[in-house]
């Protein structure tokens, strides 16, 4: 008999336990155990139906993961983009909920007090930065060509640094190859970055400063809408990140939101879990120390139950799978032994690869959707049918981003969003008044807080309880839109009380993040490859099993696929399993350490 426990119940902790109960061929008297810190399964995926004061027919917004990619012809018999994530909606029976994402036919951007569209970028001197000769040069020396968009600009950088690697071109194994051997060519090397550095070496915005110059930074950072992307973090996973988000790329979502998956896993556990007696899912379990036992390979997981029933109390462990991001994993560390895994100074030297990206989200709820009225917005989103069809109904004004400097950085226009919509008589509105990361998220948080701190900063769990809902007449509001007036050209007074405004912080713990990015100075995939089994790829000991899954660790990090392909592989490659679907018998599921690429799934 063997005792699995996994803690977390986000995408690669469920999918786990999906796994082994389904496909795993378990013996009788096996137990499987999912552990879970809130009351909800999803992890970073939370689709927040809102109360009947604000909206009774199931109006709803993604509080955090809400895409995934895919072939534009989603369903076809050969899966493109997110190939595990598609695979598993059509296990669950979902394929029929997937639905285009919505996006702006000519997005709007509003950069250092100046309105332009994105066909409009015609000419650089069209966006108000001071670009210098050394810019203008590498525009023409790289044959970029109106429209002179951040994403543009960032793709040829790419060129330079990563050649024959731009979509559709690359393929997994490509980028593997890329993020352990890719070096400064000679049409890119410069002093501060001489030919033959390994790009894997050099800090993203160092790259992008020396090549763009200060100007061009500051434009490929503000107009690309996600800072994160242009952070200090590894150049070569850079690279591979913004070649797979640009604004070409195709999107699916869910309609009714993503959590349909996770609450379809999670039902699926549910009900497998009846044929092996103490399995199951288990909510408000916080885990607080691990111990190895002095013979055997067993792990003695101590956990503290929130609901009060029995406080703190120990479960043994014989496979433990860590669902967990870095942050999450700090967290634990201190209640374990000096000398246990987590504190090891090999494995610290793994885990710390990973760098927290904080993100925030914040909704506006309108009973109108003033921003498609010419009456109140000089400038307006132009909106597209998702797919390409015909003009959207009033009653569903879907689509975005639009981009800005101003801490908003991102809006999104998610409209009448009831499952099957639109809803019938028109609003409410769901109007995504803010996507932000890194730096800006500290502006949002501030006025979040209404008064003085209730409890200690570090003790707030907002991931875990879900967004917060502010007062309508609150800073946090005012400031919105403020802003969004600002951005659309309209005045504060035209624009309607939101009916509600809700908040949520994911840099908050747990999680420490919306997503995670690799580190410069690491090898990328042997740290992805060994940090998943920490025992037998780090320690050299093969009689524990323990692991480490979920996107913080992956290729795709920020993705519901990266958290699934970690699991995937480890099920695999230390569990024997076989691929999910036949079709990705060849799929790259995380990147091997130079000795191992041979053989990586």
């Amino acid at each position: 008999m063997a005792d699995h426990v996994i803690v977390g119940a986000g995408a690669s902790g469920l999918y786990t336990a999906y796994r082994l109960l389904k496909d795993g061929g378990l013996p009788s008297g096996d137990t499987v155990k999912v552990y879970e810190w809130s009351q909800r399964p999803g992890g970073r995926i939370h689709t927040y139906t809102f109360p009947d004061d604000v909206a009774g027919d199931g109006l709803y917004c993604e509080f955090g993961g809400m895409r995934f990619a895919t072939d534009p012809n989603f369903p076809k018999a050969t899966i493109e983009g997110h190939r595990l994530v598609q695979s598993v909606i059509i296990d669950l029976g979902l394929d029929q909920q997937v639905v285009p994402f919505g996006k702006s036919s000519d997005r709007l951007y509003y950069l250092r007090g100046q309105h332009v569209y994105e066909s409009d970028i015609t000419n650089v001197d069209r966006l108000p930065y001071g670009f210098n000769d050394e810019f203008r040069e590498f525009l023409a020396a790289n044959g970029v060509q109106a429209p002179y968009t951040a994403d543009a600009i960032i793709s040829a950088v790419a060129g330079i640094f990563a050649p024959g690697l731009g979509a559709p071109n690359a393929d997994r194994p490509d980028w593997c190859t890329y993020f352990s051997s890719g070096a400064v060519p000679a049409d890119g090397a410069t002093t501060s970055f001489p030919i033959g550095t390994p790009v894997r070496d050099i800090g993203y915005w160092n790259l992008l400063y020396d090549q763009l110059g200060d100007e061009g930074y500051d434009y490929a950072a503000d107009g690309n809408g996600y800072t994160s992307n242009v952070i200090n973090w590894s150049a070569a996973d850079a690279f591979e990140n913004n070649n797979d988000v640009g604004s070409g790329t195709s999107y699916m979502r869910l309609d009714g939101g993503y959590s349909l998956l996770f609450d379809a896993l999670a039902a699926q556990i549910t009900e497998l879990a009846r044929g092996y007696p103490g399995s199951g899912i288990f909510y408000g379990q916080q885990l607080v120390g691990l111990s190895e036992s002095a013979t055997g390979g067993a792990t003695t997981c101590s956990f503290v139950d929130h609901d009060g029933s029995s406080g703190l109390y120990a479960v043994d462990a014989d496979r433990l799978f860590l669902a967990m991001p870095r942050r999450a994993l700090e967290m634990v560390a201190p209640g374990c032994p000096p000398d246990y895994l987590l504190n090891d100074p090999q494995v610290k030297y793994y885990l710390e690869a990973s760098i927290d990206q904080p993100a925030i989200k914040a909704v506006l709820v309108f009973d109108d959707a003033w921003w498609t009225d010419p009456a109140v917005c000089a400038y307006r989103p132009r909106l597209e049918w998702p797919g390409g069809g015909p003009t959207p109904p009033d009653s569903q004004q879907v689509g975005g981003p639009t981009i800005t400097d101003l801490p908003l950085r991102m809006v999104d226009y998610f409209a009448n969003n009831v499952p099957g919509g639109p809803g019938a008589g028109g609003g409410p509105y769901v109007l995504l008044a803010s996507y932000d990361d890194m730096n800006y998220a500290s502006f949002w948080q501030e006025v979040e807080t209404i008064g003085d701190y209730a409890i200690a900063p570090s003790l707030i769990r907002q991931p875990l309880t879900g967004p917060t809902r502010m007062p309508s007449d609150s800073a946090l509001a005012d400031i919105l839109i403020k802003q969004l007036a600002e951005v659309h050209g309209a005045s504060v007074d035209d624009i309607p009380a939101p009916t509600a405004v809700y908040f949520q912080d994911w840099g908050q713990d747990p999680f420490g993040g919306g997503y995670h990015g690799w580190s410069p100075h690491y090898d990328i995939c042997e740290v992805m490859d060994r940090v998943r089994a920490p025992y037998q790829k780090i320690l050299g000991d093969t009689s524990r099993q323990t692991y480490v899954i979920g996107s913080c660790y992956s290729f795709d990090q920020g993705w519901v696929e990266g958290a699934l392909c970690t699991a995937e592989s480890v099920l695999q490659e230390f569990l024997g399993f076989e691929p999910i679907n036949p079709d990705l018998t060849d799929y790259t599921l995380v990147c091997k350490t130079s000795e191992e690429a041979g053989d990586a799934k």
